[in-house]
């Protein structure tokens, strides 16, 4: 039958083979069981020792059944209490055995060439048959086993290259997880699945759905580890082979999430609903939280708001929306069928061949600010009328706002849209200022062909049919950068280009070496903060007096010891207003030399430095001036810090305000990435540091509170508190100045009570602790100090309340104590610079209240020294480490106060105590506020409160 003529017998007989191999099973079972009977019955009928027909009552798998089923069936095992038992029993015991293997493997062999046969056949209506045969396909697994399961599984998974008939395809994904079960989680893995991933690349969507189907009952049957999931490129997991050497470096292989993730944008609706189903299942099988820290990053492009992941429904409602490709008929009139084809082609080229920039080709490869766009930005924010300035861009204005790579036909000349007549005109009326006013700007924007543009541009219907052949080229190009959210190019911020220099590895300011300094006279008051250029060309000051001010490096060895700034920025001093402005905070934007200041007026002011670079004559890069890019009123008090990063496609200024929250502006964009908040009880926020890796902020308060959060989810995660209800002074990420890429948040802290510490701010951890002892305990035995002297700090952990809660987490009470507390003047350190090298040697600098710099090394507490500080006559200060707890490490420092010379006999007292002409002391009068390391050349920038700033080399 399997032979036969007709398409209907033969169809009807595949229909029914897994019936036929069950029922055929089933008769030798029932087969196999009477000859077993038989036998079982022979054999006490034979014992009894008489001739009556007795009938026997043993049950066929008894005792003596099982004995004649045994491995060891042989005539010495079975019991033989009567001499009468013949050679008889073993004779039936063989056959018995014997028969039903052999029957069982003839029967399977039988079965199994009919599979194959249907299989492989390639006639023309071979078709029916094979979708028949995987309709009991779960029936046959479980008729043949394992071994001959997997024999089949190749065989049924060249059904994927029948390009002729999609019905096949879709029926094999969707019957394809019972032959799964059968052959196991590792051959699911190495076998089935790149299979599958070819059929999601389908051009039919029913082969795509049952696809993900597939996918979504191999994950629900736990035939799918975590790395098959979610990939090695997340989870970071590194697995190694037998004989696989560990430093061996492993490609990262994606998961299958990853690769279904762009199908939740599908214009099928039925294929979205799969692929939601398949996130679904995916997040019941890792659980709620690997599924908030996996899930959500692997699916961030697809999604418009916050997952939930209750039902189908309310995920596909998070998502973005698809898009949908339309064929629209249109009568183009005089447009000949050959210039609609040779359209075609171009615009699919253009569309293909465009790439988009990163923030750091854009910042090496841009060097002209495109000053005449961001009126028409600003145009557009103000009247939603009117059509998007990125829709008025034609083929060189687009290439050049977005910094894009188009490969622009030669014979095709653009003038419908914005063009670099265009450009000329409006930088013309930019650069007057005089002659920009609303109607101007607008006429750019209100032009018929832009409207059209943008309309064809969204698929509206008969669109294009208004217009020439040029606008579907626009179209196709403004179509594929619209849902890449290609940012415009920022204001030319002046590129620093670094690699000049490096410092040397082991290299530590020595004691008392002042190389330059400032005079009394170069501020009037504070020097409160320090910025240094990524290429070490200039460093800048924030000062009380309202003025930042910008020294060049090299004047540190060119001048006699006293160096002078060579620009001075008040742009935060207004005119009409007396009331004077303090510079609470500088930062330099990365890769560039442009500056940002926040001040206690509340305003935010980003400039640009300009430097001319090194010439025949000019040995050094030199600066030259200056222009504002941005100013920037926040509204919400002072801002207390300011701190740049870039991303791939961002230039992201974030900045902390008197009120609690910390704002994020896109240089590029000129909008509000993400902006978060700490509660007003927690006390007013002293620090901010981003994290290395750019995922991760972390602040410090007043009142002892430190509060983590997560960028990529804008969602704080952590928050602790100071054991000793400190201040945080100041933050510094400790992999800042590493060469190591490392995302752990640890964090330098300096506090009260004259001490410093690096905590792990994932968990609260003190990794190591470094205190000044009171001179008063400088000759006091370890053993004898204080209890609260050998102890580290630790943070404890402070639940998060929910938005909606009004519940304090400070009582009113609790928090003028901590205020009065920080208030009490304590010494304490104000200014950190250090960084955790894992190739080579780690340091931390600190200063503070006591006037004193110090270098304290992270690897041998003997080598830490005082850079200075110190007073003429003083003893040397000496560094001891304690192992306490764990993994956690206490480092002393004590520093001996000065004997008094009476009790010291003259002829003991150093000798520059006997001399007339002693040299100056170089030590900060007041305290410090801040310090910077320098590469290039290799000096330590320390800021006080005295107006000053000095040079250590």
């Amino acid at each position: 039958m399997i032979t036969d003529p007709s398409l209907v017998v033969r169809v009807a007989f595949v229909q029914n083979i897994a019936l036929l191999a069950e029922s055929a099973r089933r008769f030798l079972d029932v087969g196999h069981s009477v000859s077993l009977y038989e036998a079982v019955a022979g054999k006490h009928s034979r014992a009894d020792g008489n001739d009556k027909a007795t009938p026997t009552s043993t049950a066929i798998f008894s005792e003596d059944a099982a004995n004649l089923l045994g491995k060891d069936s042989s005539a010495e095992e079975i019991p033989t209490s009567s001499s009468n038992i013949d050679s008889s029993d073993t004779a039936a015991t063989t056959s018995i055995k014997s028969t039903y293997d052999s029957d069982l493997a003839v029967l399977h062999e039988v079965v199994f060439r009919w599979v194959i046969h249907i299989t492989t056949d390639a006639s023309d209506h071979s078709s029916q048959s094979k979708q028949a045969l995987l309709k009991g396909l779960s029936r046959l697994c479980n008729f043949f086993g394992s071994e001959y399961s997997f024999q089949i599984l190749p065989i049924i998974l060249a059904f994927l290259n029948d390009r002729k008939d999609w019905q096949l395809r879709a029926a094999l994904c969707k019957h394809l997880p019972s032959v799964c079960v059968s052959v196991g989680r590792a051959a699911t893995e190495q076998f089935v699945i790149p299979c599958i991933e070819t059929a999601l690349n389908d051009d039919v969507e029913s082969v795509i759905s049952e696809a993900l189907c597939c996918l979504s009952s191999l994950i629900s049957l736990s035939l799918l580890t975590r790395i098959s999931l979610l990939g090695t490129e997340i989870t970071g997991t590194t697995l190694l082979l037998p004989n696989e050497s560990p430093t061996r470096a492993r490609r990262k292989k994606q998961g299958v999430i990853r690769k279904c993730g762009s199908l939740l944008l599908h214009p099928s609706r039925v294929v979205r609903t799969n692929a939601a189903s398949l996130v679904l299942t995916s997040w019941q099988v890792l659980g709620e939280t690997d599924g908030e820290v996996f899930l959500n990053q692997l699916l961030r492009p697809y999604l418009q708001y916050k997952p939930t992941f209750e039902t189908i429904a309310q995920l596909i409602a998070c998502l973005k929306s698809p898009s949908f490709q339309k064929d629209v008929s249109l009568n183009l009139g005089s447009l000949e069928l050959s210039d609609i084809d040779s359209e075609i082609e171009i615009s699919a080229k253009l569309a293909s061949s465009l790439s988009v920039p990163s923030q750091q080709f854009v910042e090496l490869v841009s060097k002209n600010s495109l000053r005449w766009y961001e009126p028409l930005l600003l145009a557009a924010s103000r009247d939603q009328t009117l059509s998007a300035p990125f829709f008025s861009l034609g083929f060189a204005s687009l290439q050049r706002v977005h910094a894009l790579n188009i490969e622009v036909p030669v014979n095709i000349s653009n003038q419908i849209l914005i063009n670099r007549r265009d450009e000329k005109s409006l930088s013309d009326i930019v650069g007057k200022k005089e002659d920009i006013t609303v109607e101007t700007i607008n006429s750019f924007l209100t032009r018929p062909e832009v409207k059209v543009a943008e309309s064809s541009c969204k698929g509206e219907w008969g669109s294009a049919s208004v217009i020439d052949q040029l606008v579907p080229e626009n179209s196709s190009v403004h179509s594929k950068v619209l849902p890449l959210n290609v940012p415009p190019l920022s204001q030319n911020f002046g590129l620093a280009r670094t690699g000049n220099g490096n410092m040397r590895q082991n290299w530590c300011p020595k004691e008392d070496n002042l190389i330059a300094t400032t005079g009394r006279t170069e501020h009037l008051g504070p020097v409160n903060r320090l910025a240094v250029s990524e290429d070490h060309s200039f460093f800048v000051s924030a000062s009380f007096d309202g003025t930042s001010k910008v020294f060049e490096l090299q004047q540190a060895y060119d001048t006699g010891g006293d160096i002078h700034s060579c620009l001075t920025y008040d742009g935060h001093k207004a005119e009409n207003d007396p009331s004077p402005v303090r510079i609470n905070d500088v930062s330099i934007l990365e890769n560039s030399h442009t500056v940002a200041t926040a001040a206690s007026d509340g305003s935010l002011h980003v400039w640009r430095c300009d430097v001319t670079m090194p010439t025949t004559q000019q040995k050094r890069p030199r600066v030259s001036g200056h222009s504002v890019l941005r100013n920037i009123k926040t509204g919400e008090g002072e801002v207390l810090a300011v701190s740049h990063f870039n991303t791939s496609s961002a230039s992201i200024l974030a900045f902390a305000t008197q009120q609690g929250n910390i704002h994020s502006l896109d240089l590029r964009r000129s909008r509000e990435p993400f902006t978060l908040n700490l509660r007003p009880e927690l006390g007013y926020l002293t620090d901010m540091e981003v994290g290395k890796d750019k995922n991760w902020i972390v602040a410090g308060t007043s009142r002892g509170y430190v509060g983590l959060w997560d960028v990529r989810y804008q969602t704080m995660i952590k928050l602790w508190r100071h054991s000793g209800d400190s201040s945080i002074k100041r933050l510094s990420d400790a992999f800042g100045n590493s060469p190591d890429d490392q995302s752990q948040p640890l964090v330098f802290m300096g506090c009260d009570n004259n001490e410093a510490s690096l905590f792990d701010i994932s968990n609260g951890a003190c990794l190591q602790c470094y205190r000044v002892l009171d001179s008063s305990l400088s000759y006091v035995d370890q053993s004898a100090l204080p209890s609260n002297c050998l102890s580290v700090p630790y943070l404890e952990n402070i639940t998060i309340p929910s938005s909606r809660s009004g519940k304090r987490l400070v009582s009113l009470d609790k928090a003028i104590q901590m205020t009065s507390r920080s208030q009490a003047g304590n010494t304490s350190i104000n200014a950190l610079a250090g960084s955790i090298n894992l190739q080579g040697a780690s340091y931390l600098m600190t200063g503070g209240s006591d006037q004193t710099i110090r270098c304290w090394d992270l690897n041998s507490a003997s080598k830490s020294s005082c850079i200075s500080g110190a007073e003429r006559n003083q003893p040397p200060a000496s560094f001891e480490q304690l192992q306490v707890g764990g993994n956690s490490r206490l480092i002393l420092c004590r520093q001996p106060s000065i004997h008094p010379a009476s009790l010291v006999e003259s002829s003991k007292l150093p000798l520059r105590n006997r001399q007339g002409v002693v040299k100056c002391e170089s030590r900060h009068l007041d305290s410090i506020l801040d310090l910077k390391v320098a590469k290039n050349p290799a000096l330590l920038l320390s800021a006080s409160r005295d107006h000053t700033i000095k040079l250590w080399g």
